[in-house]
């Protein structure tokens, strides 16, 4: 830990580091809630007042289990009131109430107090390439697809005049070959030197940092301990 210790401002009770207004958002899925080091960063966030915003984005499952079998309390947002964190639930599949959501919390975090934002949206497909989602029937996986926030957010604008069949046309093609572009970009590419791996571990050198590979001594040889 640095040597710098945090003060208090007089004005708004917000740590003073570096100044400035500047807030983090921290987004985590909701298995994340249950790992310790999730309990432990916010004790030390409500502590130190740090101008923080976790965000839990709530997709109803932890790999494949239901958040209901997992977690003693569902309303994940409610384990910040442990720490005395503001928190609060939003429809994560609303942009415009995430939108307004988000500028609450970080008007908080901004002030000194952390906030804890739950964003409740189902993931449309498994976990990872890997996962057939078995554990849901076809019709609520039907479901879920008709519920696409996505496709359903384009349909209200479309309701409120602000978006045209034309523009929505438009915009799913260009969505669409910023995707291939991306791809062919992707497939083109060499494959990255194994040397590379850590190259972007810190943001900025830090001192003695492992780039020690799976196998790789422990110590050069040579090296006696």
């Amino acid at each position: 830990m640095s040597s710098r210790r945090w003060t208090r401002s007089a004005s708004v009770g917000r740590p003073r580091y570096r100044g400035g207004t500047e807030a983090v958002m921290c987004l985590m899925g909701d298995g994340t809630t249950n790992i310790g080091a999730f309990h432990e960063s916010l004790n030390i966030a409500a502590l130190w007042d740090l101008p923080i915003v976790y965000v839990v984005v709530n997709n109803g499952l932890g790999m494949g289990t239901p958040v209901e079998r997992s977690s003693a309390e569902p309303e994940l947002h409610k384990r910040a009131s442990s720490y005395r964190m503001a928190s609060a639930r939003v429809d994560g599949n609303d942009p415009a109430a995430v939108f307004d959501a988000a500028r609450v919390a970080l008007d908080s975090a901004r002030a000194g107090r952390p906030y804890l934002l739950e964003a409740v949206s189902a993931r449309l497909k498994g976990h990872s390439v890997v996962d057939p989602a078995r554990y849901r029937s076809r019709e609520e996986a039907e479901a879920l697809k008709a519920a696409d926030p996505v496709a359903a957010y384009a349909v209200h604008l479309h309701e409120q005049g602000l978006l045209t069949d034309e523009l929505i046309a438009q915009i799913d093609a260009e969505a669409t070959a910023i995707v291939a572009d991306a791809a062919r970009f992707a497939d083109a590419s060499p494959h990255p030197d194994v040397t590379t791996l850590f190259d972007y571990t810190y943001a900025t050198p830090v001192p003695n940092d492992s780039r020690r590979l799976p196998g790789d001594a422990l110590f050069p040889a040579g090296v006696s301990v």
